[in-house]
């Protein structure tokens, strides 16, 4: 067994006591699940870990191709440690394939404290601090936790109308004092310019605010009977600048310029109740959560034949091309047991108030679309990078911290193009675009896959950072865009591609850098595919970027 020291050289890491540990263990290391704790104790003096096995509390249990990926919980006197997790990837033979430890080394911890707060004092000093003057989106949620300052805290978070936003509120709970204030929300890209202005009304109470947003989510439970049905919808597939091989169209371009882009597909399995059609499946489901206040269309036929600038439209691609990539991951091999997406996303086809921008929401797994300029669901290439933003969450729960809002962005931008790369006409107009339809034009620059940026050890990339003349976020998706050309030339299918990539993001947690995560999909093209050398192109481009 090499030395921990030794492992990290190998991967390009280094030595830190808040950075997380990627481990493949170089000689055989057993796990076999048990009630009791001593196989986990046996594992973790295997790997050469000094991780407390008593401070772990399994939190959830993963299915995947390659094996069964159990990610723990750090605890400290009976409380969560913030970002504080431990994962263990063991293969059919219970050998353990990969090790993830991203548990928080403190060399001294507080003694026992209760808090001076009570839950909804935190909650009321989190809502008079957003000065909230709107509803409530969804039920808040508040945690008592010790923060990786070993700070004894509550994490209070609010989803609020005005201001908008998905507020994840840190206070003191034994003080009162807010400590910091972040939207947890991840947005297709970063412009202050696009964030719906607030409009200032009279403050609302939160005792309000809170019985109304119960009273709707009590109101779902008692819904009409439904049936499973197919319909069909007038869409664009993936995007007009695709279809029609046209860069030059515009927002205001006349409505006949987009005739021929339009295609008619099918809506699997929605609902019919009452004799009205809606866009509410197994894998995903319409709702109005955010502003504006615009109900779904529904139909009494299942035909949704609209054109864009319509919201029937935009509703119609938002569950067209979720429901089919969500199909397409369980093709991949991710259902029954190891399906990603358990249940039906829900999505707000027409949310964030109108402004020009989409999100993922982590904290309730839901995903809305803003209008303004070409509305974002006209492009296949924003609904699905919002998507991959749910894939990997759904994967890994713990998707924070270190290059993960880079890599977020990346791979949401990498998860865009697979699909469109795949049609037709998919490479014919500038394949290295992202957001073919939705930038690139008067509206917004969109991003590109193909820059060449070396990656810099030790610094540390979040979302939509410039960093000299690119984004953070394409440093992550450029190799992963060369090395699918390069494979998809070699004859390489999409889905075997698609699958490297998909694999690689089980078994870790929070704090991933671009090196950890690099060197995971290049272990999962040996692993999935031994003997093809499939990790030989991932490497060469990953090295190219010097991120391994």
């Amino acid at each position: 067994m090499k030395t921990i020291a030794a492992l990290l050289c190998a991967l390009g890491l280094g030595l830190s006591a808040e950075a997380a540990t990627l481990i493949y263990p170089q000689a055989k290391v057993q796990f076999v699940k048990k009630t009791d704790a001593p196989s986990l104790v046996e594992v973790i003096h295997d790997l050469g870990l000094s991780v407390d096995p008593q401070n772990l509390r399994l939190i959830d249990i993963k299915e995947s191709i390659l094996g069964t990926h159990y990610t723990y919980q750090q605890t400290h006197l009976g409380l969560d440690v913030e970002g504080g997790q431990f994962s263990l990837s063991v293969d059919e033979n219970n050998e353990v394939i990969k090790a993830y430890d991203a548990t928080i080394t403190f060399r001294t911890g507080p003694k026992s404290q209760l808090p001076f707060l009570s839950q909804n004092g935190a909650l009321k000093i989190a809502w008079a601090h957003l000065q909230v003057d709107g509803e409530l989106l969804v039920t808040p949620v508040v945690e008592l936790q010790y923060s990786t300052k070993m700070s004894l805290v509550y994490s209070v978070k609010l989803a609020t109308s005005s201001p908008f936003g998905y507020h994840v509120i840190e206070v003191n709970a034994l003080n009162g004092q807010v400590i910091s204030q972040r939207d947890e929300a991840l947005p297709r890209f970063k412009n202050e310019s696009v964030v719906a202005p607030r409009v200032v009304g009279t403050l609302t109470s939160f005792e309000s605010a809170l019985s109304k947003v119960q009273f709707k989510e009590v109101k779902k439970m008692f819904e009409l009977p439904e049936l499973m049905a197919s319909g069909t919808a007038q869409v664009f597939d993936p995007n007009p600048v695709v279809t029609l091989g046209r860069t030059d169209l515009q927002d205001g371009s006349p409505a006949t310029e987009f005739n021929q882009a339009y295609v008619t597909q099918t809506l699997n399995e929605i609902t019919q109740a009452g004799g009205v059609y809606s866009l509410k499946g197994p894998k995903v489901t319409l709702a109005d959560f955010e502003g504006p206040s615009i109900a779904p269309a529904t139909s009494a036929s299942g035909v949704w034949d609209f054109e864009r600038g319509q919201n029937g439209f935009t509703d119609a691609m938002t569950y067209l091309h979720i429901d089919r990539s969500i199909r397409y991951l369980e093709t991949l091999g991710y259902k029954t047991a190891k399906k990603i997406f358990p249940e039906s996303i829900v999505v707000d086809a027409n949310g964030l108030n109108d402004a020009d921008n989409s999100h993922y929401i982590p904290s309730s797994r839901r995903l809305a679309f803003g209008h303004g300029c070409v509305d974002d669901n006209e492009d296949s290439d924003v609904i699905l990078h919002e998507l991959g933003h749910a894939i990997q969450h759904h994967i890994n729960s713990m998707w924070m911290g270190g290059d993960t809002g880079a890599m977020g962005e990346g791979f949401g931008d990498y998860w865009a193009s697979s699909y469109s790369l795949s049609l037709p006409h998919g490479m014919d107009t500038r394949p290295e675009w992202v957001f073919k339809w939705d930038g690139h034009n008067d509206c917004w620059p969109g991003r590109v896959m193909n820059v060449r940026y070396d990656y810099t050890p030790g610094k540390t990339y979040g979302a939509h950072q410039r960093v000299g003349n690119v984004y953070s976020d394409e440093i992550w998706s450029a190799p992963l865009y060369k090395a699918y050309l390069e494979l998809r030339q070699n004859k390489v299918s999409r889905e075997t591609i698609d699958r490297i990539i998909i694999e690689a993001h089980f078994g870790l947690g929070s704090g991933l850098t671009m090196p950890q995560m690099a060197q995971s999909i290049v272990n999962t093209a040996a692993k999935l595919y031994p003997g093809k050398n499939y990790e030989a192109t991932y490497l060469k481009y990953f090295k190219e970027q010097k991120i391994l």
